[in-house]
């Protein structure tokens, strides 16, 4: 029998069959308080990724840090990350996600969503089209600094390597960092190199069953 702690009800309601979206709404959700049932949904015509505590610890470390801007690599269709980032931002009354995505597709399909069905978080979702994070240059620029960046673009090592290294020239005390995929071979080359930096601080990992891999990275030079 499903319960609200079965594995099925770990990720998202995208994910869920037929079937077992009809246990979530009957047994699961009124069990749940307001808040885990909107991390768990999200917005229902907009299909999202990640999992339910992923979601959480992205969303709280908005809150906790309140960052001018995140600067996210991979926006997919916006209903999963890009969706929770600017609903953070909604909640503080200030901030915005800046979104790349490599996809033409994907990218037109995720900006005109917000734009006609989003119009309380487009203030907060800035989406731009395109494979290299120096299209990220000129907002950077204007922010004088990337105070939060969320790395969860293709499954290629080095790619997000380099990723990494593009920012960190722009990273300040206190800059956020956020991966996605931890476990994964998306993070081989950027996860023990994180991991032997004195001046990066682990502030939170989340790993099976309740994610893919998922950690904040707060940045503390000496």
């Amino acid at each position: 029998m499903l319960t609200p702690s079965s594995p099925v009800f770990r990720h998202n309601f995208h994910e869920l069959s037929d079937l077992n979206r009809i246990l979530y709404m009957v047994a699961v959700k009124p069990k749940w308080d307001a808040h885990t049932q909107f991390l768990f949904e999200g917005c229902r015509d907009l299909i999202g990724q990640m999992y339910l505590e992923e979601r959480r610890a992205l969303y709280d470390a908005i809150l906790r840090h309140k960052p001018r801007h995140c600067f996210e690599i991979g926006t997919f269709t916006g209903g999963g990350s890009t969706f929770f980032l600017s609903s953070a931002f909604k909640a503080l009354g200030a901030g915005q996600v800046v979104t790349l995505e490599a996809d033409q597709n994907l990218y037109l399909l995720a900006a005109s969503f917000y734009e006609r069905y989003l119009p309380d978080r487009k203030p907060h979702a800035k989406f731009i089209h395109g494979s290299s994070a120096e299209r990220f240059a000129p907002i950077l620029a204007e922010a004088g600094g990337a105070d939060c960046v969320f790395l969860d673009g293709a499954s290629d090592p080095e790619q997000t390597m380099r990723q990494f290294a593009y920012f960190e020239p722009h990273f300040r005390p206190g800059s956020v960092l956020m991966c996605h995929d931890w476990d994964c071979d998306k993070q081989a080359l950027l996860r023990p190199h994180l991991e032997s930096r004195a001046d990066w601080r682990l502030e939170v990992r989340l790993t099976d069953p309740d994610s893919v891999g998922f950690v904040v990275y707060v940045h503390e030079p000496a």
